[in-house]
């Protein structure tokens, strides 16, 4: 799917008010629930579960609604971040994504 059209199509399931406050607690939120599901695959011995996906999706719904809300788009920090990285390495500096 291109950004564009995930971003078109999650618009809707922002709420009016929903203020950058609460995008940020979300954000926060999700990412201790994919780090819990981590936990849980360690201690099982198993990688790449579906419920990592399901809450690494929620985190990309999070950090694209944070985004629209500061007039950018996923595709421009797609860029950015690309670049960012690009210089670093140029740079012969460690790569950290």
């Amino acid at each position: 799917m291109e950004s564009k059209l995930y971003e078109r199509l999650i618009s809707d399931f922002i709420e009016e008010g929903t203020t950058e406050e609460t995008l940020f607690t979300g954000l926060s939120s999700e990412l201790g629930e994919v780090m819990s599901e981590r936990v849980n695959e360690t201690r099982k011995k198993i990688n790449c579960t579906t419920e990592i996906l399901d809450e690494l999706s929620d985190v990309l719904w999070y950090i694209s609604a944070i985004a629209k809300t500061r007039g950018s788009s996923l595709g421009e920090l797609m860029i950015h971040n690309y670049y960012k990285l690009e210089k670093r390495k140029i740079n012969g500096k460690e790569v950290k994504s």
